[in-house]
């Protein structure tokens, strides 16, 4: 059908987008001709029908002198009304556009235009696809920084950052990714920063996406990573442009899809995302602190209920006399041992968190609280739990919701129940077991290159500092030196 301009026809058209009822063909035919001037196609809904039949029709009418008898027409060359309507050419005047071209300029909101006697095709840039405004990411909470978050719209959310970096040597690269969803995806990056050896890997990798469809941030994320046991995210994810900004300036690239209010930035390690977009905001000494604080809870959210278990089942001997008789006492007449007590109370609280993540905010943030409460006050009065069972699971509880990255949240709980089972059966060991294993596969993970325990793995005292902690801003001179940047001095 595409060999030559003279197979599109009307009826070639309509046998093609017949089954979409949101694409309309209209065709212009004035006096006595049966054949059409001119076919206008374009998707209801996509593009501003208000200008196809307030602007384009009339000036068609005009022209090809379908109005009134007194009426001439204004001209009779078809360069005029091209010129007058600002039509650009598509796929060249002698050409003719594929079925895919064709697909691209209607689902992308633009008016097509054939002129059937030139045969010559033009596109009308009058999209007005639906779109929200930037709003604050419900994801990352603004206190002092802005609150222009991004949206699903991608030309929204390069102009977003394009408003915080004027300088020509920030790239853009487009992508069409999708043989059927066709999602646009943009790279930015700074061209004098990153390391080329970085950039060319993304790009291979990118060119390597070969699927139907892509409409999810986190499906290209998984095949940007490649890794057959992905546990902790490889790439940040984040709402927010001034953290992308941030990003770009250490001379790391930021990928954004269309449809998608969240952003990918790598190469990105643990320090990264244990990282808050809020931390540039706030006095170095408080950000200090609260990072430290996020490790800390880190480290019980994945290892309290392990190290409880292994205490209390395997290691009573550790234990201050004390807290052990308090324990004791607390456990008689109990049906459950502490291992499945524990068990019990971690899957009622994933129970919970799930709820309060697919409710509304407002329901959801209310049936955590009171449900918790509700039900961990009657397991006591009841006598299935102990109440240091409950105290151990409400600080976990706790401890999560420290962490920022939403991606590691999740990867979190996967984690304690994994330290949690190796408790029950070994033990202590069984805890030192797993630390030494997970420490061996962080190791082993590369975000593009780059070791995901940078600065700790490869060592860099230097930078262990600037990584974990907030430095002021006058120390903060050089870039990470495991991104290998092309220029080192911010």
């Amino acid at each position: 059908m595409n060999a030559n301009t003279e197979d599109w026809t009307e009826e070639s058209l309509r046998q093609i987008y017949g089954g979409s009822a949101d694409v309309f063909i209209e065709a212009c035919r004035y006096g006595d001709l049966e054949q059409p001037e001119a076919l206008l196609i374009y998707a209801i809904g996509l593009c501003d029908t208000a200008i196809v039949h307030e602007v384009v029709l009339p000036s068609l009418s005009r022209h090809f002198g379908a109005a009134e008898p007194s009426s001439a027409p204004e001209a009779t060359s078809l360069d005029t009304l091209i010129t007058r309507l600002s039509l650009v050419p598509m796929a060249g005047n002698s050409s003719v556009p594929s079925v895919d071209t064709l697909d691209e300029m209607i689902f992308e909101g633009n008016l097509v235009l054939f002129f059937v006697r030139d045969r010559r095709w033009f596109t009308l840039g009058i999209n007005r696809r639906p779109q929200r405004s930037p709003e604050e990411s419900n994801t990352e909470i603004s206190i002092k920084g802005p609150k222009d978050g991004f949206n699903e719209d991608l030309s929204t959310n390069v102009a977003l950052i394009r408003k915080r970096i004027r300088s020509h040597s920030l790239h853009v690269e487009s992508f069409t990714l999708g043989r059927r969803t066709k999602t646009k995806a943009a790279l930015l990056y700074f061209d004098d920063i990153i390391n080329v050896k970085i950039l060319a890997d993304v790009r291979k990798k990118l060119a390597k996406i070969d699927v139907d469809g892509l409409y999810s941030i986190n499906q290209l994320e998984e095949m940007l990573t490649g890794s057959r046991l992905k546990l902790l995210p490889l790439l940040d994810m984040t709402g927010r442009a001034d953290y992308c900004v941030a990003g770009l300036l250490a001379g790391r690239f930021v990928l954004i899809v269309d449809g998608n209010p969240l952003v990918l930035i790598a190469p990105a390690g643990l320090s990264i995302i244990l990282k808050s977009p809020e931390d540039v905001h706030f006095n170095y000494s408080y950000v200090s602190f609260a990072r430290l604080i996020r490790l800390f809870s880190l480290f019980l959210s994945v290892f309290l209920p392990a190290i409880w278990v292994s205490l209390v089942a395997f290691h009573q001997d550790q234990i201050p006399f004390r807290i052990m008789a308090t324990i004791s006492v607390s456990r008689l007449g109990l049906p459950f041992s502490s291992q499945i007590e524990l068990l019990i109370l971690m899957m009622m609280l994933e129970i919970f968190r799930e709820a309060g993540v697919r409710l509304p905010s407002a329901i959801g943030q209310t049936l955590t609280s009171i449900g918790g409460l509700i039900i961990g006050d009657a397991a006591i009065r009841s006598g299935l739990i102990s109440p240091s069972v409950v105290v151990i699971g409400a600080i976990t509880a706790v401890s999560s919701t420290t962490l920022v990255n939403q991606s590691l949240s999740a990867v979190v709980s996967i984690l304690r129940f994994f330290f949690f089972g190796l408790a029950c059966y070994l033990g202590m060991y069984g805890v030192i077991l797993g630390i030494v294993v997970f420490i061996a596969y962080l190791s082993s993970q590369r975000s593009f290159g780059v070791n995901y325990l940078a600065p700790l793995s490869p060592l860099s005292l230097r930078e262990i500092i600037t990584s974990f902690l907030r430095v002021p801003w006058f120390m903060m001179r050089r870039r990470p030196s495991v991104l290998r940047t092309q220029d080192d001095d911010k």
